[in-house]
């Protein structure tokens, strides 16, 4: 049915457009044809063999991955010969004049042969050795015996081109995995040394660098900090020594493009090049030799025509999220890039979206996890308003990733990592913080507890929330004495006099907003240490002085970041962090550890989170310790009510936190609400007429008040009435 569906809409979508069609060969029907879009401006070689499943073939995209067979192209082809042809042609095959290997589209995607009516007994014993009845590659075939015997035959046989780079990489992927079990036992064995990159690897390293140097096409999703762009400056100094690579172009965030070069000029033994400016200006860049060539995501889109002229031999995207968007021109320009290798590095956890995921696989293998309608079909969950509510059947997404996407955690490899510890510092508000932060939990309670439109309820919450966030950090506008201070400052401020007084610390201090780290700028340059702050509005060339003088001038010994501002640091050269706020999502979190605490670290690492006692602060950082994945989820950066399973979760949460609140506040629920919460608690206590008095005295509903109370007793009584008592009950 879903199948069904897809065909006719390729149908509808052939006769809608307004497609040049120009046949190619001689035959009226059964030929090549150029099929224009004047809309996108593209052109696509269509081929009509016959009417049935795999007799026809289309150079697009969605052909070669839709499993279907057809696409809006050859529908339009067919639609035109329909209208040209004279009789019921649909039975008919184009006669076979020459022999001729294809790939079959359909299901799947097939190695397949046509033979003439009276082939020689050379290639009919080759088709039955290599191919079924039906004409099908025979699973488990030897593609290169079936190549030699191919070269025997005393027929042309034609191959075509695609069915040609098809061979070539099931040959090339069989070489290739042969080669890195072969690596992995020296290594192991100790017959093999990884003298890839001027610093030593750690064993997992090794293990990745064999992963994508062997893959061909693969995803490393190991965690922040493992150390993914060394592996894969590893992986492409294999590829050159053993495959020839030589031009690798890697795709990065601008962010992080001097950082990469900084890593290539200090591990690896090639050359790189940062191509940045305005396009005169790289276009003289780009005339110049480089094994490596860094660019960021906007630029690739800019000069794409430019880069597939430069024909990379290896592609590497780095924070490949930026591609999770399959809709974006970047995107799109992104995936029209071929090479022959491909990586793509992530240390976000690409099952927490599928639809996400799908669009960073399509670069590396389009066809590995089969269309796009299918495998949303397959794995979401929707409710009845066909909104996605969580998803389905992931074991079998992983089984088919498993063969071209690595991750490890931390914790998987934390023995080969020094320690760290990380510390939860509690403090207490001051009076006029604690006031506005508790006239905005009040709010948060009566919000969180109220009817209404839920989208408007829950972008009130979250205006809420932050805005206690930002009491808890002691930001200015908080709305309480300036001279009370803040005590996260008073307390970074004591911690950093005791670490400064040692020569040997050198310290991170991360905070969501600029301003809690200039007040601490201040603090620090009053105790007379250097420090240097980073933050989302710094160029990107001055990033890199401040990360430099950090890292190269001793008398600087103090780090100052902005989540924004040290997305890509490497600084593993300190050896503390004081989070002033816990992010709410869990992976800026680690994110902020991972920049000390990764490999290069060679001194044991200490973490101070700030947390306001009795705040929202406590509570989210309590609930995120059972629900972690949620939280990652919910502040994940995606716009509020996206995914409205965490939504709801969420604002159960609220509403646990604020339940004593609202029964305290008499503004907070209704007379007919609180009559209903009454009888809910009873009717489950199961309680009889004489236990309501005690239950309502003993200082659990004392605020209801007399008429409250008569009401209830009132209603409570006609519920019991109506019910048959336990003894009067009837049957079995």
């Amino acid at each position: 049915m879903l199948r069904d569906e897809q065909v006719d809409l390729r149908k509808a979508r052939g006769l809608k457009g307004q497609f040049r069609i120009e046949n190619l060969g001689r035959n009226r029907v059964f030929s090549d044809y150029s099929v224009f879009n004047p809309n996108s401006k593209s052109t696509y070689r269509v081929s009509i063999r016959g009417f049935q499943p795999g007799e026809t073939f289309c150079q697009c995209p969605d052909f070669q991955t839709n499993t279907l067979g057809t696409c809006k192209h050859v529908e339009a082809v067919l639609a035109a010969v329909y209208a040209e042809a004279k009789g019921n042609i649909r039975l008919q095959h184009a006669p076979v004049v020459r022999p001729e290997i294809y790939l079959r589209y359909d299901a799947g995607v097939r190695l397949a042969i046509r033979l003439t009516p009276r082939p020689s007994h050379h290639l009919t014993a080759l088709a039955n050795t290599f191919f079924d009845s039906l004409g099908n590659w025979r699973p488990g075939g030897d593609f290169q015996a079936c190549l030699t015997q191919l070269e025997k035959t005393p027929e042309e046989v034609t191959v075509y081109s695609d069915a040609r780079l098809f061979i070539s990489q099931e040959l090339e992927r069989i070489d290739m995995a042969a080669r890195e079990e072969e690596l992995r036992r020296l290594y192991h064995n100790d017959q093999w040394q990884p003298d890839l990159l001027k610093s030593p690897l750690l064993d997992y390293q090794v293990e990745g660098v064999f992963f994508l140097a062997h893959r061909g096409r693969c995803i490393l999703a190991d965690d922040m900090g493992l150390g993914k762009t060394r592996q894969a400056l590893a992986a492409a100094e294999l590829l050159f020594r053993e495959r020839n690579v030589s031009r690798v172009l890697v795709i990065t965030p601008a962010t992080l493009l001097y950082p990469w070069l900084e890593e290539i000029r200090d591990h690896s033994f090639r050359a790189g090049q940062v191509v940045v400016g305005k396009p005169r200006a790289r276009k003289a860049l780009y005339n110049q030799e480089t094994f490596f060539r860094l660019i960021g995501y906007d630029t690739a889109r800019e000069d794409l025509e430019i880069l597939k002229a430069w024909e990379p031999d290896l592609v590497i995207l780095d924070e490949a999220q930026r591609i999770k968007n399959w809709e974006s021109l970047t995107t799109r320009a992104i995936k029209k890039l071929h090479s022959r290798f491909a990586f793509v590095l992530t240390g976000t956890p690409l099952e927490n979206n599928l639809e996400e995921l799908y669009s960073i696989i399509q670069f590396i293998d389009p066809r590995r996890l089969g269309p796009a309608f299918q495998f949303l079909h397959d794995h979401r969950q929707v409710d009845g308003a066909g909104q996605v509510v969580g998803y389905k059947e992931l074991k079998s997404v992983r089984e088919k990733l498993s063969p071209i996407l690595l991750r490890r955690t931390r914790d998987e490899v934390c023995a080969q990592l020094p320690p760290l510890n990380i510390e939860d510092l509690r403090l207490e508000m001051a009076p006029g913080q604690k006031k506005a932060h508790d006239r905005l939990f009040s709010q948060l309670a009566r919000l969180a507890h109220r009817g209404g439109s839920p989208l408007s309820r829950d972008k009130g919450i979250f205006r809420l929330l932050a805005a206690m966030r930002l009491i808890c950090s002691g930001v200015s506008a908080a709305g309480y004495p300036a001279e009370e201070g803040s005590p996260k400052l008073r307390e970074l401020t004591h911690r950093l006099l005791e670490l400064l007084r040692d020569d040997n610390h050198k310290i991170l201090v991360f905070s969501e907003w600029e301003q809690p780290l200039r007040q601490a700028a201040a603090r620090v340059k009053e105790a007379g240490a250097d420090y240097v702050f980073l933050h989302g509005k710094l160029p990107i060339r001055e990033r890199e002085k401040v990360t430099r003088k950090f890292r190269e001038d001793n008398s600087c010994r103090v780090f100052l970041s902005t989540d924004t501002g040290g997305v890509g640091l490497n600084l593993q050269f300190a050896d503390t962090v004081f989070n002033l706020e816990l992010p709410w999502n869990p992976a800026v979190h680690r994110q902020r550890i991972a920049r000390v605490h990764r490999m290069g670290q060679t001194r044991p690492v200490q973490v101070y989170n700030f947390i306001m006692a009795d705040s929202i602060e406590e509570r989210v950082a309590q609930a995120q310790v059972k629900k972690a994945a949620l939280f990652e989820s919910l502040f994940s950066g995606q716009e509020m009510g996206d995914n409205q399973e965490q939504c709801q979760w969420f604002l159960q949460e609220i509403r646990g936190w604020t339940t004593s609140q609202v029964s305290q506040d008499p503004a907070t629920v209704s007379g007919k609400e609180r009559v209903k919460e009454v009888l809910e608690f009873l009717a489950q206590a199961d309680l009889g007429p004489a236990d309501w008095d005690s239950v309502f005295n003993s200082g659990e509903r004392t605020r209801l008040g007399k008429k409250l109370l008569a009401l209830a007793k009132d209603l409570l009584g006609k519920a019991k009435e109506s019910q048959p008592r336990p003894s009067e009950k009837t049957g079995p």
